[in-house]
């Protein structure tokens, strides 16, 4: 007797699944390509005589965008595309819906971007834009793409180079030399004690005082002395000619091992680094540590005042001598890391935190300890007590929480002025990304859950036919 192949209701399901996926699988590469051929019609459209196509930086404060075409193009809607280069994961420009004036001759889109809502970015920084123009017919054209670089116009830049670095001054003949050779003083030392080199090239902007840099960001310290923006490669520094030799080479070495290790411990899925292995870092690439430190770390440990370390997970104190004590337990931190485990153990740490592990356990995987394991370490070898860590608090209710008031847009940990200074106030190529069913990225999440529906009612109805 032959026998019977015998399909069960799962088999049944499963196989319907598959063919529903596969079907789902070609309607979206339909629907892609649909798109792509869309976007080239649109591109091949020709375009309105343009009048005018400008954008005028007022740095640092806004840009202004213009496009103006004739009134008898027949334009009903202009949208606005720009951006700014720098390392991101996400190459997506903003839009801009911008009405339109109609004058006699002309018609005009205009915007503005007010960059106190969104702070600038650093001089050296490329905007680029265009505009998506659509007529009366519904037609769609693009205009040409068109860039510009920010600058800050209210000096006369010198310029002086070298292999991925390029500096620029205005103020005191020997600074710009002077510093070169101290950012290249800075990443010998990032190379030799941590084995990390500079990724990518590095645009570094000198003013010739504290105040005068902070006038070139909206959103900075009033202390701050130098800012480093690893997603644009770039650094700003406040220095005299006076304080180059002292303070302007240690500041050099400290905001260039900033952009280096973010370069180094960079990725897509978003890791963090706690804020005392950031700046401890940059303080060990500065070289050996200055008077001020010393002192501070001695006192320290005569006192045992030092800061639970994981206090200093987060932004320093915004007041000069708190954040200068927080930088002096840093670096104090960091050397003892390296001098105990060596420099492949920080390569590591810095590596497993940008896979996007948390702190503690990355330190645990790394030294067999978190970060109160390190603070407990570091002490015994200060010669200090170990520290009375509170009990765990009782969970608070969240409804007895009140609301809380934003404190304010992100900023970097910038570098404190030297003491002299203040009296005159003062993203690496990218990781691999899983492209999902059919290669098509993000999309066929949409897929996976019209199938996992389409699933869950197939199995109700195989219930109620048991029923």
């Amino acid at each position: 007797m032959p026998s019977k192949q015998i399909s069960s209701p799962l088999s049944a399901v499963t196989s319907t699944w598959l063919s529903t996926s596969l079907r789902l699988c070609v309607w979206m590469v339909s629907i892609i390509f649909s798109l792509a051929v869309a976007q080239t019609a649109v591109a091949q459209e020709p375009s309105p005589a343009i009048i005018q196509n400008e954008a005028t930086i007022n740095f640092p404060e806004s840009v202004d965008f213009v496009l103006e075409w004739p009134a008898d193009a027949n334009i009903t809607s202009a949208v606005l595309h720009y951006d700014v280069d720098k390392v991101s994961c996400l190459e997506a420009a903003a839009q801009v819906p911008v009405d339109l004036v109609t004058n006699t001759d002309s018609i005009v889109a205009e915007w503005t971007w007010v960059m106190g809502r969104s702070g600038n970015p650093p001089p050296g920084s490329e905007l680029n834009w265009y505009w998506t123009l659509t007529d009366i017919d519904g037609n769609v054209t693009q205009t040409v793409p068109q860039s510009k670089t920010f600058t800050d116009d209210r000096f006369s830049w010198q310029t002086i180079s070298t292999e991925g670095i390029d500096l620029y001054w205005y103020r005191g003949e020997e600074v710009g030399p002077l510093l070169l050779e101290a950012a290249v003083a800075g990443l010998d030392t990032l190379e030799n004690d941590m084995g990390i080199q500079l990724q990518d090239d590095v645009d570094i902007y000198i003013y010739g005082s504290a105040a005068d840099m902070r006038d070139a960001l909206l959103f900075v310290q009033e202390w701050a002395g130098g800012v480093a923006f690893d997603e644009y490669n770039t650094i700003l520094m406040g220095v005299q000619p006076s304080s180059a030799e002292g303070w302007g080479r240690s500041t050099m070495r400290h905001e260039l091992a900033h952009l280096v290790v973010g370069q180094y411990g960079w990725s897509c899925v978003g890791g963090s680094r706690p804020t005392w292995l950031n700046e401890g870092l940059a303080m060990y690439a500065e070289g050996e540590p200055d008077t001020e430190t010393i002192t501070s770390i001695q006192l320290a440990t005569q006192n045992n005042s030092f800061e639970p370390l994981r206090s200093l997970n987060g932004s320093f104190s915004s007041h000069g001598p708190e954040a200068g004590i927080a930088y002096a337990q840093s670096y104090s931190v960091v050397d003892f890391l390296l001098r105990e485990y060596g420099q492949e153990s920080m390569q590591s740490l810095l590596l497993t935190l940008a896979e996007g592990t948390k702190y503690d356990d990355a330190l645990l995987q790394v030294y067999g300890m978190d970060v109160d394991g390190v603070e407990a370490a570091w002490r015994i070898a200060l010669g200090l007590p170990p520290r009375t860590f509170p009990p765990t608090p009782t969970p608070i209710v969240a409804a007895n929480v009140p609301t809380a008031i934003p404190l304010g847009k992100p900023e970097n940990v910038p570098t404190p002025p030297s003491a002299n200074e203040l009296p005159d106030v003062e993203e690496r190529p990218l990781s691999p990304q899983n492209t999902g069913i059919c290669g098509l990225g993000m999309i066929p999440l949409l897929g996976i859950g019209l199938v996992a529906s389409w699933q869950g009612r197939s199995r109700k109805k195989l219930r109620d036919r048991k029923s």
